[in-house]
């Protein structure tokens, strides 16, 4: 168990300290991501310094390639947003929300070394913690890929659209109540009663053809 600290607005969102099971900077956002349904997104959109130690200004910086490998032992850990001009902002290391995301959550198969047999009806079918692993980080690539792709909008109706369009709508709903109007007003007509009625139309007429209902013209 460490104690793993929020600092700036992640700390005033989230909570400022929390007690948690893990051991490498990429399980703790792991785990700070799977009971906060919003922190992914906040790292994801921002630039952060991880530290080791009981304080940031005496602690070690870790970089991108301590993020799932280095163990932090018994030190806490220190999650710093990160802001131009600061005392030690030239000393720290700073990495990339993306880049945090991406690797905390990158799937490594090197505990799936393991051969994992599966008995077939025309032999036996061999899948190694390295076909795993590869396929893990396939899947890390495309999420990655997937945050830094821009989300789509859906395109805005015109404002300016003529009244006839957009003007009071009819009522169709059954049981709706009826209006009663004293005096000039523009709204909406309400629908008392409907029906469909299928006929036969028959087509007549040579060369350009028309369309009549069968009577006499």
């Amino acid at each position: 168990m460490r104690k793993i600290v929020l600092h700036g607005a992640l700390g005033d969102r989230y909570g400022h300290e929390f007690t948690l099971d893990v051991k490498t900077a990429g399980e703790a956002v792991r785990a700070l991501s799977a009971n906060f349904p919003g922190f992914m997104k906040d790292i994801r959109e921002g630039v952060w310094h991880l530290v080791r130690g009981r304080e940031v200004d005496t602690g070690m910086s870790l970089g991108e390639s301590d993020i799932t490998d280095f163990k932090l032992g018994r030190a806490d850990l220190h999650i710093v947003p990160y802001v131009a001009g600061s005392k030690r902002g030239g000393l720290l290391k700073a990495i990339l929300g993306v880049v945090l995301i991406g690797a905390a959550f990158a799937f490594t198969g090197g505990a799936l070394a393991t051969t994992i047999g599966a008995g077939t009806a025309f032999g036996t079918l061999g899948v190694t913690g390295t076909h795993v692993a590869l396929f893990g980080a396939a899947v890390a690539l495309a999420g990655v890929s997937s945050l830094l792709a821009p989300e789509e909008k859906a395109d805005q109706g015109d404002g300016s659209q003529s009244f006839t369009m957009t003007g009071p709508g009819n009522t169709y709903d059954q049981g709706a109540p009826v209006p009663l109007v004293y005096g000039e007003v523009i709204t909406g007509g309400v629908l008392i009663s409907g029906g469909i009625d299928i006929e036969r139309i028959a087509v007549t007429g040579s060369g350009g053809g028309s369309v009549g209902s069968g009577g006499k013209k």
